[in-house]
């Protein structure tokens, strides 16, 4: 069996904003605060030059309590989703009616029904449709979403399979509360929607792939053992707040020998990587016996955009055949709360023709 995943479809939040109005909007309501020029110049490091929002600055900034900002980061998400969700459809070629399984992977605000049921609704998707709801993944979400996937058409040959990644990261900004998190945190991050098709190339009548461009010839998963204190996210009244401690700093470093024994000597020649922090990119890629300085270029390029959480691995896969198919074999890598990584080893697809790179006339 020949599985295969469409390029992704990305759409950010209409707002952009400025690393520089963030700075500017906390020096004005805390003009006097001892440490946020310290903490400030940490955010600069970040590697975030701008980053989509749903909202302007203002508005976001004025948001007050968890109904409120959950109410807003669950619309905002949803409208992106659904957007990138119709567009993955289009170009695969793909009627809603053929999706056999919908996966989703939505982490920032708690709605129930959730991401999932809404998209049925909103897509046309047929009544009957597989559903795998992922809530808690957070940044890993995009990479688990393609694993489950990917498993989902295996037990189910000729199946195709939506996936579907919105995250409002924004409602992380909570200029009234400054700590180093909310300064960090609530500067680090994006919004956006995604989506790919995955499907199975070979049980095709027609040989259809729907955009079909890699192939999945591996999947991972890995939980890294007493890394419950690296990151974590919790709900108050203000709303979602999210936190890390002094393991988050190792917690990338210490996955990179479990990685490389499930690769077991397996090549590697290009690499798509979440782009949590500067660090997190270099370090992954160099342990994988990569060159920082040219394979972590299109993660550190979706990190100067914002780090768009569940999107985010979608986003690096985007501009990582922005050039065109990708030479031999490679890997997609996320990190998520906990410390978890998901990983799935890639190729092109041979023979693939990509609809995006001619476009009609």
């Amino acid at each position: 069996m020949t599985i295969v995943v469409s390029r992704p479809v990305v759409r950010t939040a209409p707002y952009w904003v400025s690393t520089e109005e963030i700075a500017d909007d906390l020096r004005t309501r805390h003009p006097n605060h001892p440490k946020l020029n310290l903490w400030l110049r940490m955010l600069g490091h970040t590697g975030v030059r701008t980053r989509p929002w749903v909202a302007p600055l203002a508005e976001t900034g004025a948001r007050v309590g968890v109904g409120e900002r959950s109410r807003a980061a669950y619309e905002g998400a949803r409208l992106l989703a659904v957007d990138a969700a119709r567009e993955s459809l289009r170009a695969a070629g793909l009627d809603a009616g053929e999706v056999d399984c919908l996966v989703t992977t939505h982490t920032t605000s708690w709605t129930v029904p959730g991401l999932d049921v809404d998209l049925i609704r909103l897509l046309g998707l047929r009544p009957d449709v597989s559903r795998v709801g992922l809530t808690t993944v957070a940044c890993a979400g995009g990479a688990h979403a393609l694993v489950q996937a990917a498993r989902f058409v295996r037990a189910r040959p000729g199946s195709r399979v939506l996936v579907v990644a919105a995250e409002a990261l924004s409602t992380l900004y909570h200029p009234r509360n400054l700590t180093l998190q909310s300064v960090l945190y609530g500067g680090l991050f994006g919004d956006a929607g995604g989506a790919v098709v995955v499907s199975d190339a070979d049980a095709d009548a027609d040989r259809r792939t729907y955009g079909g461009l890699l192939e999945v010839a591996g999947t991972w998963e890995f939980v890294l053992p007493d890394s419950q204190d690296a990151y974590w996210g919790v709900i108050d009244q203000d709303g979602l707040l999210f936190d890390s401690g002094p393991e988050a700093r190792r917690a990338a470093g210490r996955v990179v020998p479990h990685l490389d024994a499930w690769l077991d000597g397996q090549p590697v020649e290009w690499a798509a990587v979440h782009p949590g922090g500067p660090g997190i990119i270099t370090g992954t890629v160099a342990g994988l016996g990569l060159d920082p300085d040219t394979d972590g270029t299109h993660s550190l390029a979706s990190l100067a955009h914002g780090n768009l959480g569940g999107v985010a691995l979608l986003d690096v896969l985007a501009r990582t055949l922005e050039p065109g198919l990708p030479k031999g074999d490679g890997i997609a890598v996320a990190f998520g709360p906990g410390f978890t990584t998901t990983a799935l080893r890639l190729r092109a697809v041979a023979g693939a023709a990509d609809p995006a790179a001619d476009p009609a006339p």
